[in-house]
């Protein structure tokens, strides 16, 4: 009996080792296979980590590429901004230059307008002047009403030469009709004999004498005229040969 007991006892302790380690077996088995399904997913996480870090390697590498790119872009960029604006100081200094020219030349042009004008009114005087000494040459008529119309076209002709002048030919006016009044009373020598130009004598001599004051207006206003006229030419070339050499 007691050697059952000890058998079953011994059977017992087996049976039970022997589930023992059925189970620990099971157990190990299966931890085994989700430790294997483990390193597996690891191992596939860490694959598409290494192909996410790849691919970021990539994009970084054509990063830095697009930067590389841009740097050189913004280098050119600003060199060429350098160049720009080296070619406006340039521009702008040949604009100021060319407005100072022009300024000059403008200045210069007007001054030249304004010698231009000068000169013409200088010669429009001269040309006055020359109408006005050819027409004084001829000796003034002996005659009262031809000799007003002598002196009033002279009169003309001095305003355009120079405007004073007409006073002077105002006083020759003024004194012609005296002039002619006392010419009238020249006594005629009738002949040529010696007797006649006796007779004749005294009486010339009398009228010479005796002429009413103021007579000699007449000749002295017309050379005062004359002086004045020549005067008058010497001023306008000097004005031309003035104007020419400023």
């Amino acid at each position: 009996m007691k050697s059952l007991t000890v058998a079953a006892v011994v059977v017992a302790l087996f049976a039970g080792v022997a589930v023992g380690a059925t189970y620990y077996s099971v157990v190990l088995g299966e931890s085994t296979a989700a430790y294997q399904r483990l390193v597996d997913e690891l191992r596939a996480e860490n694959s598409r980590l290494q192909s996410q870090l790849t691919a970021s390697n990539n994009r970084v590498s054509g990063l830095e590429s697009d930067i590389k790119s841009v740097q050189a872009l913004l280098d050119n960029a600003q060199r060429r901004a350098r160049e720009l604006d080296e070619r406006v100081r340039r521009l702008e200094a040949q604009i100021q230059q060319l407005t100072d020219e022009n300024t000059a030349a403008r200045r210069e042009l007007q001054s030249l307008r304004a010698k231009s004008e000068a000169v013409k009114n200088v010669l429009t005087r001269l040309e006055n002047d020359r109408v006005l000494l050819s027409w004084i040459r001829n000796d003034p008529p002996n005659q009262r009403e031809a000799a007003r119309e002598f002196w009033n076209e002279t009169r003309t002709l001095s305003l355009k030469s120079e405007p004073n002048l007409a006073l002077t030919v105002d006083k020759i006016l003024a004194s012609l009709d005296l002039y002619f009044d006392w010419l009238e009373k020249q006594p005629r020598l009738t002949g040529t004999s010696r007797a006649e130009i006796i007779a004749w004598c005294p009486l010339y001599i009398d009228w010479i004498l005796n002429a009413p004051p103021g007579v000699d207006e007449y000749p002295n206003a017309i050379e005062q005229l004359t002086d004045e006229i020549l005067l008058v030419v010497i001023g306008h070339i000097d004005s031309l040969s003035t104007i020419l050499e400023g």
